[in-house]
């Protein structure tokens, strides 16, 4: 198999997002990498044309980046992952969750690694594979690393993705070192219908597959001696897991970021100016005819009657405009950023208050979550598709309650009144407690009544004359 030119690896809608993709991790990994990708965010001033190279280095490094992309992603993945992530699979073979990657990462961090890529890039991947124990793992990628992808996904359908991949082997021209190369892994379903993996590596400009003499390429996985028919790949995306890409969640904000960052430099340099007066003299000649130091302790005299000296200074008008369009700026990033960049409101609000004003911004992050959800719910199953485990025993829940807001005292005087006088059975006031957070994370309202009981039959056998109303109750 020979395939010419790397571009042709790629799907015709690849180029689609691919500049986006790049700016997004370059704002998410912050302002180092910002500054070392020089004119990409950074243009250059008029007066830095045909100028020491120092001179547009020492304009950029003014810059402070406000990084509303970076923090508005970790208050959306903080909110899906407010409460832990729910994982349905056999306790015999839960084990292998703890470090399903190869990395040693377990599945629940490949949760939050699925959170980072669907809200910062609007697409993710993962491939369930097995090692030479013939044990399944899990490999990811991210959304420059999905190269080509089917239009359909259905039986009868041609099916073959292509994943862009950087490994280290040995270096022939240095021994006992390691070099980087890339290759791509071709997924497909050949004309029978059974699941292909092919190993593309580039020799001479040209993606061949390349042979290994421990390894075979192709490699035709199979469970138990039958050949696999379908590739165990999952698409993630945040409007929906097809494996054509989704508009990425966040590329209005990065716009607004990315103007930001240009205002921001330019303000910063011209506040330095503007702020730094300039001292200068007339009448007054000194020693070399050139320099005059400054500072306590240095007088100065001229026999020109005539000889003054001061500071210029900018008054900064311009300034004020370019500060006012920055403040413009981040109040745009706040509404666009799901109001998590807004200060919080004064005063104390109702819950109800709470919902409806988030109402409008949870339900984009609602569907986000669901297709996170339904993702690795698929990669579990495909995990689970190794161990003989079937599919209704393999099920992941995701939050989608993203408002944290706690009972009230009132409603839990409320719900204790309904309790005593009878309008509230137990079961359903360790309900509402546990909606209003009042119950530690992680314990459900049937191991809170197991806990009461055991505290009423741990105080009934310190105190002799609470016996019989522990015995009364624990016989209801």
């Amino acid at each position: 198999m020979v395939a010419k030119g790397f571009d042709d690896q790629t799907h015709k809608h690849f180029g689609r997002y691919k500049e986006d993709y790049v700016d997004l991790h370059d704002f998410l990994a912050g302002e180092r990498r910002i500054k070392e990708q020089g004119d990409r965010y950074t243009p250059r001033l008029e007066g830095h044309r045909n100028k020491p190279e120092s001179t547009y280095n020492t304009y950029k490094a003014f810059g402070i980046l406000y990084n509303a992309l970076h923090r508005t992603r970790q208050g959306l993945k903080g909110a899906i992952l407010r409460k832990p992530v729910d994982i349905l699979f056999p306790e015999s073979q839960k084990a292998i969750l703890d470090d399903i990657m190869l990395n040693g990462a377990s599945f629940g961090d490949l949760a939050r690694m699925a959170c980072d890529d669907v809200l910062g890039y609007g697409r993710y991947g993962v491939l369930v594979d097995i090692d030479e124990d013939e044990d399944p793992y899990v490999a990811t990628y991210n959304a420059l690393s999905i190269l080509n992808w089917p239009e359909i996904v259905k039986a009868g359908a041609p099916q073959k993705i292509k994943l862009a991949e950087k490994i280290e082997i040995p270096d022939p021209d240095e021994p006992g070192k390691l070099k980087e190369i890339q290759q791509i892994r071709q997924l497909e379903l050949d004309d029978k219908g059974k699941y292909l993996v092919t190993l593309l590596r580039e020799v001479d400009g040209e993606w061949v597959a390349f042979q290994d003499v421990e390894n075979p390429n192709p490699r035709m996985p199979t469970y138990k001696g039958v050949r696999l028919d379908y590739i165990p790949f999952t698409f993630f995306g945040a409007t929906s897991n097809v494996p054509n890409p989704s508009r990425p969640p966040l590329l209005d904000l990065l716009y607004l970021v990315k103007g930001h960052w240009r205002l921001t430099v330019a303000y910063q340099y011209g506040v330095n100016f503007a702020g730094l007066p300039t001292p200068w003299f007339a009448g007054f000649v000194h020693e070399d005819g050139s320099t005059a130091p400054l500072g306590p302790g240095v007088a100065y005299f001229a026999d020109d009657p005539g000889a003054t000296c001061g500071f210029l200074q900018t008054g900064g008008e311009g300034l004020a405009s370019m500060e006012h369009a920055l403040d413009r700026l981040e109040g745009q990033m706040a509404i666009v950023g799901a109001r998590l960049l807004e200060e919080q409101r004064a005063g104390v609000e109702a819950a109800e208050t709470v919902r409806l004003r988030s109402s409008g911004d949870s339900a984009t992050l609602a569907d986000i979550a669901g297709n996170i959800e339904h993702g690795l719910t698929q990669v579990l199953r495909n995990i689970g598709f190794w161990l003989g485990i079937g599919e209704k025993e393999a099920q992941v829940s995701v939050n989608k309650d993203f408002t944290s807001v706690k009972a009230s005292p009132q409603d839990i005087t409320a719900w204790v009144q309904a309790l005593q006088g009878g309008a509230m059975s137990l079961e359903t006031f360790l309900w509402n407690m546990e909606q209003g957070e009042m119950i530690q994370p992680g314990r459900t309202v049937e191991d809170e009544m197991d806990a009461i009981a055991e505290d009423k039959l741990k105080a009934a056998r310190e105190t002799p004359g609470l016996q019989k109303l522990a015995g009364q109750f624990l016989t209801q």
